[in-house]
C-alpha cells in the first residue's frame, strides 16, 4: 500500500522549493563523446514527495537536455531494504530511446557518495521544509 500511496502523491521539483540552492547543487553530466548518447548537458532535475504523512524515502530524477527536452524520468530510492531501492526507470512517466543509457548514467553518478547524501539530504530538507508550510501555500499540482 506505501508504493500506491507514494505514486498518487504529488511530485514537486526541490527548486521549487529552493531556487538557489537547487540551480546550484543540480548534477550535470556534459556528454560530448558518448556512443549511445547523443552531445549535450543532462541535468538530473531532483523532485519529492509532497504528501507530508509519507516518509517514501525516494527522489524521482527528470533528465532533461540542455534544450528543456525531457530524455528520461528515473526513481531511486535510499531504503536499501525496501523492494523499489536502488534506481530505476520510473514505468509511471515518459522515457526516451536513451532511457537505459541515462539510468546506467544515473547509476555511475551515483557512485559518488557525496551526491547520494546530497540527495537524502534534499530529500529531509523538503520534507521539514513542507511540514512547515500552511496547508493555504502547499501546492496541489499532481505530478
Amino acid at each position: 500500500m506505501e508504493v500506491l500511496h507514494m505514486f498518487e502523491a504529488t511530485m514537486l521539483p526541490y527548486i521549487e522549493l529552493f531556487p538557489q540552492q537547487g540551480q546550484n547543487e543540480c548534477r550535470v553530466a556534459y556528454v560530448s563523446n558518448h556512443e549511445q548518447l547523443p552531445p549535450d548537458e543532462y541535468a538530473f532535475l531532483e523532485l519529492y514527495c509532497s504528501d507530508t504523512n509519507c516518509d517514501c524515502r525516494r527522489v524521482m530524477i527528470n533528465v532533461i537536455g540542455r534544450s528543456q527536452k525531457h530524455w528520461a524520468t528515473l526513481n531511486y530510492g535510499f531504503d536499501k531494504k525496501n523492494k523499489m531501492a536502488g534506481p530505476f526507470l520510473d514505468p509511471l512517466n515518459p522515457q526516451s530511446q536513451y532511457s537505459q543509457v541515462l539510468l546506467d548514467l544515473f547509476r555511475w553518478v551515483l557512485q559518488d557518495p557525496a551526491y547520494r547524501a546530497r540527495l537524502e539530504n534534499h530529500y529531509r530538507q523538503f520534507k521539514i521544509a513542507l511540514s512547515q508550510k500552511s496547508p493555504t501555500e502547499k501546492s496541489t499540482r499532481k505530478g
